[in-house]
């Protein structure tokens, strides 16, 4: 069971959203030391204490991440920082 679930609909294609994702994960490196590695449209997402993917569809987009026990503390920051970004990359239509 992930700690942290995200789902978000979206109405652009999965290309230009998996662009827009991808430029996040610039963020999440610098502020989490997390990295996105995609394979088609799907990312896993690695890091120090967290593990999880990122899934791209046609109608929606998805975050499961599992923290570790020494992440588990900031997972409320984790996931608004997530959600923030992705709305973001939604929002830019």
């Amino acid at each position: 069971m992930a700690d942290i679930e995200i789902e978000r609909e979206h109405a652009m294609s999965p290309e230009a959203l998996k662009a827009r994702l991808t430029s996040m994960e610039e963020k999440l490196r610098d502020r989490y030391g997390v990295q996105l590695v995609w394979r088609g449209d799907r990312a896993d997402v690695k890091g120090t204490g967290v593990s999880g993917v990122v899934t791209v569809g046609e109608k929606t987009v998805g975050v499961s991440l599992k923290l570790g026990l020494l992440v588990r503390p900031f997972a409320s920051k984790i996931r608004e920082t997530m959600e923030k970004q992705i709305d973001r990359a939604l929002a830019l239509v």
